[in-house]
């Protein structure tokens, strides 16, 4: 993972992040972030608007109230994410959230059986 001084700044600026945790952030929203593909209406329109906007991003990650854009796995910039478009992320990230409790809690009782 690879963080460019561009978006160490704005991490610093508009997440309020200090420099010895930037890297870690920057995993951690690679990883567990709202991807373009799982949004939908007005929120899906808004990432559109940012991948014609930014050219080089082939990837955007929402996580909490911020987009972190990447290109492949360097991250270029934080932008901030309207404040209406917040509840639909806070939405996604609980579904996927719950999916994954359900999974990991199948996988636990087959184990248990087997």
């Amino acid at each position: 993972m690879i963080v460019t001084k561009h978006a160490k700044y704005r991490m610093k600026q508009r997440c309020g992040i200090r420099k010895k945790s930037i890297n870690k952030m920057a995993k951690k929203v690679y990883q567990l972030g709202v991807r373009h593909a799982e949004t939908s209406g007005d929120l899906q329109k808004w990432v559109d608007s940012l991948y014609f906007y930014n050219k080089s991003a082939n990837q955007i990650r929402l996580y909490g109230d911020m987009a972190y854009i990447f290109h492949n796995q360097k991250l270029i910039t934080v932008i901030k994410v309207p404040e209406n478009l917040v509840p639909d992320i806070v939405a996604i990230r609980r579904s996927k959230e719950e999916k994954g409790r359900r999974k990991h809690e199948s996988d636990r009782r087959t184990q248990k059986i087997g």
